[in-house]
């Protein structure tokens, strides 16, 4: 999420349904056949596994609505689940409320920006997950944010990032309107379809993307409302780079969150582990 992304932004009212979970929700048919383009299927399964194997509380950076948090307290793990975005971490309390006291308990919401981030403890697993390093802003951001997962890890902790690979995307933009997906908002109940498109990659390597929801109401009226956001996609290159200056050692770069191997310049993301150097 943006630094600068208002509470009442789109992007945070539709978050829930746009990237559904698929182990709550008020309408788990939003996990539909469209969230494995996206990428995030088998990432919180992945990460279970990971918070398993290790002992100690996780530290998610950039956690949204709980999507990743909520399962991993749910197996029992105390998470503290970081995000700049006020209006983010009210619809992680709100999902929260819906979990078993026990499992609400366990996860302690922060609000600060996680390139500035300086708490008081370290953590065996940190945690920042679907493409929140490329929409941590500017350059300086992404490496900052780096450099504070780095300072909060434990002598042997484990950092697990998750990024798009820009070769898989569209660099040159798309200005035609496309079908993204068709779900229901869980705020409302009505159904929606998102339209999606994108400007060219910059030379700044910001890339701009923007569209419209189209919601329509219970009289059968339809309400437009319509979004944008920039993120700053990283190269495999450039990624390896900023985690070496970040004090940062890969340990394992994966293609996908099923271990996927990286045999080509066009593996659909980058899912790395690394630990301090």
């Amino acid at each position: 999420m943006n630094k600068d992304t208002p509470d009442d932004d789109p992007a945070v009212m539709y978050y829930d349904s746009d990237y559904p979970s698929e182990f709550f929700g008020k309408y788990r048919r939003n996990f539909d056949s469209i969230t494995y383009s996206m990428g995030i299927v088998f990432d919180v399964h992945r990460y279970r596994e990971m918070a398993a194997a290790r002992k100690g509380p996780v530290l998610e950076l950039c956690c949204g609505s709980g999507r990743v948090a909520i399962p991993l307290a749910r197996d029992g793990h105390p998470v503290v689940a970081v995000d700049v975005s006020k209006g983010m971490l009210s619809l992680l309390e709100a999902n929260l409320r819906q979990e078993e006291p026990a499992v609400a308990k366990r996860v302690k919401s922060v609000q600060a920006d996680v390139a500035s981030l300086s708490l008081s403890k370290r953590f065996n697993l940190i945690i920042c997950g679907f493409n929140s390093l490329a929409l941590a802003g500017n350059q300086d951001d992404q490496l900052n944010l780096l450099r504070a997962a780095r300072e909060h890890l434990t002598k042997d902790g484990l950092f697990v990032c998750d990024v798009v690979n820009p070769l898989v995307t569209n660099v040159n933009g798309d200005m035609a309107p496309r079908l993204l997906l068709v779900r229901r908002n869980p705020r409302t109940g009505n159904m929606y379809t998102r339209f999606a498109m994108s400007g060219p990659l910059g030379a700044d390597q910001f890339q701009t993307n923007f569209g419209y929801y189209d919601e329509t109401e219970p009289d059968g009226r339809l309400r437009r409302t319509y979004y944008n956001y920039d993120w700053r996609p990283l190269f495999r290159g450039e990624l390896e780079l900023m985690l070496r200056m970040a004090g940062l050692a890969v340990v394992k770069m994966e293609g996908g969150h099923k271990g996927e191997p990286i045999t080509s310049a066009t593996a659909p993301r980058f899912f790395v582990q690394a630990r301090r150097a």
